[in-house]
């Protein structure tokens, strides 16, 4: 059940359609994740079938979907209905032979790691946070990071989409490429998915090697390191000039990660410790220099374990933030490292969060920030409200000037007229969203004022 819808005081969302029809005094309010979004949709409902959705969809009303909640960005609002997809949650069947899994769209990710697992698969990239569903991280163009692997919906082959008129299809990759690279990021503007195909590799394990570097030598070397890496990735620490430096690397060796490593460093340091320091810094927030010094120097030793795939992909769940991530030109890379450090620097900000950088294959998909390019994101992250428009302002600043695409599912303030001139098939998309949706049934305010 996702957590972060209900009302004010809690109440889960079955509870809360039982009180609605019953009408007593509960104001129905959904919230995310981060808490930056909240909005009063006028019903939500949680269909468990394809057919339910299409009789939904033919009412003719307004539609959002929502996951899990965990988006920064204001795709979700609608003031009619909310549709939660955790009632579409299975894996419906597993192709032995072509090596594929078809499952329902809202399927939670770290649901499906441990699902998979155990019937002997696993996804072949992830991104560090397994709590979005299936579709919504899709749609969103949710990545993980290999510069040899694309955005997470490069794995899917097809979908099931419900169109504004009720209608069924099914979309193909290779049977219909052109409107399945403008419908699979599709930010939900062209109907509604209800199940997809998924390509799901033998599972595997991760051999993880990490450690602290230095800033200007991570700057200097990152180009070469990304070609010999299955998987990296970096954190870099405001305020200091480490970084700490992730390398992921296939293995059929066994697991020899503990269970003591792990719940010192992924729960007592990574959970508690780590969200103590954020406390003690918020505080006081010039001492969040002398924090991040001494996490890199005193907490973050070296790693050397092998482990199951999606536990070294997936991060431990971080504390309640705000965050921005844009893809730019992989070879701009280092130029966009010192330049962000730069900025933090000279605008005075003090930030209290890691920053993650990642680097992600090009790919043919309309809406996708890495269209067209190998790319890397670089994300700014605040845990702390305070100062947040003004960070955001600032590295926007510097994105732009690089012809960065914002993630979707992310905070951004660019427009449409920005967006048409970094994403090549930008009219593309547009005609055939309208083709789809002539009469913006699945649109709300963001989409709006980004599809006008």
């Amino acid at each position: 059940m996702d957590k972060s819808m209900g009302c004010k005081d809690g109440t889960s969302v079955e509870k809360l359609i039982f009180l609605r029809h019953q009408k007593l005094n509960c104001r129905m309010e959904w919230q995310n994740w981060a808490g930056n979004i909240r909005f009063s949709p006028n019903e939500i409902v949680r269909p468990k079938s394809t057919q339910e959705v299409v009789d939904l969809v033919k009412t003719g009303r307004k539609i959002r979907c929502i996951g899990t909640g965990h988006s920064w960005s204001g795709l979700a609002p609608t003031d009619d209905i909310l549709m939660a997809t955790d009632g579409l949650n299975q894996i419906l069947s597993i192709d032995k032979v072509a090596n594929t899994a078809t499952i329902q769209a809202g399927a939670k990710l770290d649901d499906l790691n441990i699902e998979l697992w155990e019937k002997g698969y696993s996804f072949s990239n992830l991104g560090s946070i397994a709590k979005q569903s299936l579709a919504g991280a899709i749609s969103t163009a949710t990545h993980g990071s290999g510069i040899n692997f694309q955005i997470l919906a490069s794995q899917v082959t097809n979908f099931k989409l419900v169109k504004v008129d009720g209608e069924i299809i099914e979309v193909d990759k290779t049977e219909d490429s052109d409107l399945f690279n403008s419908a699979i990021v599709s930010l939900g503007s062209l109907g509604i998915i209800t199940e997809m195909t998924i390509n799901i590799d033998p599972k595997f394990n991760l051999h993880e090697r990490s450690g602290v570097m230095d800033f200007e030598d991570v700057c200097d070397n990152i180009l070469d390191w990304i070609k010999e890496q299955n998987h990296i990735k970096m954190w870099w620490f405001p305020h200091t000039d480490k970084m700490m430096v992730y390398r992921y690397n296939r293995t059929y060796e066994p697991v020899n990660d503990t269970w003591f490593r792990q719940k010192l460093m992924d729960e007592w340091l990574s959970v508690y410790f780590y969200r103590f320091m954020l406390w003690w810094g918020n505080r006081k927030p010039i001492r969040r220099k002398g924090i991040n010094k001494n996490l890199l120097a005193k907490f973050l030793a070296d790693v050397n374990r092998i482990e199951r795939s999606y536990k070294v992909f997936n991060v431990p769940e971080p504390p309640i933030h705000r965050e921005t991530e844009w893809a730019f030109d992989v070879s701009l890379t280092p130029t966009l490292l010192r330049e962000y450090r730069k900025m933090v620097e000279d605008k005075g900000h003090l930030i209290n969060f890691i920053q993650e950088i990642r680097f992600v294959k090009g790919d043919d998909f309309a809406l996708s920030p890495c269209y067209g390019r190998d790319s890397v994101y670089v994300g700014a992250y605040n845990a702390d409200n305070r100062g947040w428009d003004e960070l955001l302002s600032d590295f926007e600043e510097l994105a732009t000037k690089h012809n960065g695409r914002p993630h979707w599912g992310k905070e951004f303030t660019v427009g449409s007229d920005y967006l048409k001139s970094v994403y090549p098939k930008w009219d593309e998309f547009q005609a055939v969203r309208k083709e789809y949706d002539p009469e913006g049934q699945f649109m709300n305010p963001m989409l709006e004022d980004l599809f006008r």
